[in-house]
């Protein structure tokens, strides 16, 4: 694994934004990071980033520490949700300024990827919307050629074209490279889509894959549908067209999956679970996630 997040724990005074958080990530893929407003990702990526150093556990790259390593740290690239560049400099500027930080900078990648990203090199950074913010961070941090990059929100203020671009490009990376990205994101039917695994926090704890296993089904029935069926506690959700019911359970093992066949459905079929409506669940039904 090329990063790996060990038994991390983060305070404030009394309050542990991070609880015990361990995952790793294995070299040349996307893990995805996901949690509500408040479960402690934010502090979670800044610990990664070697920003703050926790308070217990450590975060390791290729089996060293990230804190106070700038060995490590400069293997490190990092788009955040809010991106801090100097307001004054032109954004050809800002390209020159990174080319000195990291050593395998690349500006002629970065002159490739404004091809398709298409900023005013000469306009001042403090100038731009958050989105043309967001899209010079990505060009630059996937121009320093870093191991790893950690993105926080990087679609936040950009169009649907932009952030069709952005992804792209990413995997791109990723398949050419083998650029290894930790990724948190509003949009979860995005990461959905571009993420080789995920993990979920809640209250900064991870949550146990028991209560993730999340399955769903449609059952057509002849007749009214039994109370029993109805009464299980093992439902998350019901709905209901006419005579066709979709039921979202949470932890029903295939014995009890089979044990619904006493109902006497006239059709059963299980349909697949996205990652957004694990996350519903996990959440107890808010989807304002972060």
């Amino acid at each position: 694994m090329l990063v790996k997040v060990d038994n991390v724990k983060m305070k404030y005074g009394k309050f542990e934004a991070v609880q015990n958080v361990s995952f790793e990530i294995a070299k040349g893929s996307i893990h995805g990071l996901i949690g509500e407003n408040g479960s402690g990702k934010t502090t979670l990526i800044k610990c990664i980033m070697g920003i703050f150093k926790p308070a217990e556990g450590e975060i390791l790259v290729d089996g060293k520490p990230v804190y106070e390593n700038p060995d490590v740290k400069k293997r490190i690239g990092y788009v955040a949700d809010s991106n801090k560049f100097f307001p004054s400099y032109r954004a050809g500027k800002m390209a020159e300024f990174f080319s000195e930080v990291y050593e395998n900078f690349d500006m002629n990648k970065f002159k490739e990827l404004n091809q398709t990203f298409k900023l005013d090199m000469n306009k001042r950074v403090g100038e731009f919307s958050k989105g043309q913010q967001m899209r010079l961070a990505f060009m630059l941090n996937i121009a320093a050629n870093t191991d790893v990059l950690v993105m926080d929100e990087p679609t936040s203020g950009i169009d649907a074209i932009a952030k069709k671009e952005l992804f792209q490009t990413l995997i791109k990376e990723v398949e050419e490279r083998e650029l290894t990205v930790l990724i948190s994101s509003h949009n979860i039917l995005d990461l959905e889509r571009i993420c080789d695994s995920v993990t979920m926090i809640k209250g900064g704890k991870v949550i146990d894959n028991e209560v993730m296993e999340v399955r769903k089904f449609n059952y057509v029935f002849k007749n009214n549908v039994p109370e029993e069926f109805l009464n299980n506690p093992k439902i998350v959700s019901i709905n209901n067209t006419g005579n066709i019911y979709t039921v979202i359970y949470s932890g029903i093992t295939q014995e009890e999956v089979e044990a619904n066949n006493k109902f006497e459905p006239v059709y059963v079929e299980e349909l697949p679970v996205n990652l957004e409506e694990v996350f519903v669940h996990v959440n107890g039904g808010d989807s304002d996630e972060k």
